[in-house]
């Protein structure tokens, strides 16, 4: 979806993405590589955030977690960013 296609986000929306995703201390790519296992769902990319910044960082995740064309699979990211046991530990989860 385009972003001129994307609702903006509410309010509360926003404050929640604030609040659940660690914008200034890790990438989107490493967040996909340690938590996927732990989204059944996720709609946040269906929304337009009003900081940029925000908004590239949850669309991001979306496109690794929906495996749209261009970004990097779960199982490279995974060997990127993770140590062996941490890999071990969520593989029963993906």
């Amino acid at each position: 979806m385009s972003n001129d296609e994307r609702p903006p986000a509410s309010a509360s929306r926003e404050a929640d993405a604030r609040e659940l995703f660690p914008l200034d201390q890790m990438s989107p790519d490493e967040y996909a590589a340690r938590h996927a296992h732990q989204w059944d769902c996720f709609s946040f990319d269906d929304y337009r955030y009003s900081d940029p910044m925000l908004d590239a960082w949850i669309q991001r995740l979306g496109d690794i977690l929906f495996r749209r064309p261009g970004a990097p699979s779960l199982d490279d990211l995974r060997l990127r960013y993770l140590t062996r046991e941490e890999r071990g530990a969520i593989e029963p989860f993906s």
